[in-house]
């Protein structure tokens, strides 16, 4: 079988959660196209402004691992494309494309708790699932490349 990618479940609670996701990639290799989100800094307890609300939508991998790690924050929802530094940044909306372009990895946070990884590296995709498992996130399953064929993993 040949895995594409990760699902996962993350706690549904204030945090730093993307940075832990992001933490052993190596995000620095990549530019970050920010899709859509909604995250929100906390300060003193209550939801605040948006944590990516005064940035690009496209960010290197240190500024994206800086603000993922500045704050607590609650994640709603939240699509990240992985391109190479030199790569063409073109939308992308499905395996198909995400195939044929320069975009390497993709990471979806839906309903504040759901995790979908789809990435080309499938020495990444191991490594993802042994942190996952380590660092005790729930329903954890591979994804497969027919899964994706068969648009069982959507991104908004």
């Amino acid at each position: 079988m040949n895995y594409v990618g990760l699902s996962f479940e993350i706690p549904n609670k204030y945090g730093t959660y993307l940075s832990e996701i992001l933490d052993p990639l190596p995000y620095t290799e990549f530019l970050w196209l920010i899709d859509d989100d909604e995250i929100y800094k906390i300060v003193d307890g209550k939801l605040h402004e948006g944590l990516f609300q005064n940035t690009n939508n496209i960010l290197s991998g240190n500024e994206l691992y800086e603000i993922a790690n500045s704050c607590s924050q609650y994640m709603i929802f939240i699509t990240l494309r992985a391109f190479n530094i030199n790569g063409n940044i073109v939308p992308v909306t499905n395996y198909q494309e995400f195939m044929e372009s320069d975009c390497q990895l993709i990471l979806g946070v839906s309903d504040c708790s759901y995790v979908m990884l789809w990435c080309k590296d499938n020495s990444l995709i191991s490594m993802m699932f042994n942190d996952v498992q380590e660092k005790g996130f729930h329903n954890l399953q591979y994804i497969t490349e027919d899964e994706l064929i068969e648009g069982k993993y959507r991104i908004d």
